[in-house]
């Protein structure tokens, strides 16, 4: 069997058999391994084919609870020393692939959104983290809808981490900011779990110089 450098490199990070990998005799629990890393990295390149994948590293389902097996990745278009993951379960011998990388691309416009949105609210926002809790299968690729995602139409597991200066509010009703930025969030169809941190100063540490900090559930 064919295989290529980079492949027995991920096989061998996964199974012992070593001496069967470099020579691609491969044993038959290494070949199911292999295809699969296949379909996964197939899935990516039909997903999103505007960027370079390369699968790095893998956590079998064998010997776990799990159903899936979670694939490592990495894409070079982006700079990030944590690879990005893949969860890969068999159905009749066909693999369904599920990912979080379309976060990279709709990340940044929402949070852009969500400033400006504060900003016009008069909340003086330091930044806003977006994350997402779930991933998507096939069907949600690069023309994935940001606007789509932060009504909640596309269930992403919205996560939202707000912080605020706390000097430049009007007073220490903290309670009450709280409860302005979930009028303007839920006014706007806005869907999601947010965390609000309120610190001391615009240049305070995000960890020891917090105020206030509260969840709040769209």
């Amino acid at each position: 069997m064919d295989i290529t450098a980079s492949e027995k490199k991920v096989l061998n990070g996964i199974s012992f058999n070593t001496e069967e990998i470099e020579s691609g005799n491969l044993r038959e629990s290494d070949a199911t391994l292999l295809n699969e890393m296949r379909a996964v990295e197939n899935y990516l390149i039909e997903k999103y084919p505007s960027f370079t994948f390369e699968i790095t590293g893998c956590e079998p389902k064998s010997g776990t609870t799990r159903t899936y097996s979670e694939w490592y990745f990495k894409s070079k278009e982006i700079n990030r020393e944590s690879a990005f993951i893949a969860m890969s379960e068999e159905n009749d011998k066909y693999f369904t692939v599920r990912d979080a990388f379309f976060g990279q691309i709709i990340r940044e416009p929402i949070k852009n959104y969500l400033e400006e949105l504060l900003t016009k609210a008069n909340l003086p926002v330091i930044t806003i983290e977006v994350s997402f809790w779930e991933y998507l299968g096939e069907e949600y690729g690069e023309e994935i809808s940001a606007e789509k995602v932060l009504t909640g139409e596309i269930d992403a597991g919205n996560d939202f981490k707000i912080f605020l200066d706390g000097s430049k509010l009007p007073d220490e009703d903290y309670q009450a900011v709280m409860e302005k930025i979930k009028t303007c969030l839920q006014t706007n169809k806005i869907s999601g779990e947010v965390y609000l941190v309120i610190l001391s100063s615009c240049d305070g540490d995000f960890a020891r110089d917090r105020v206030f900090s509260d969840s709040i559930l769209l």
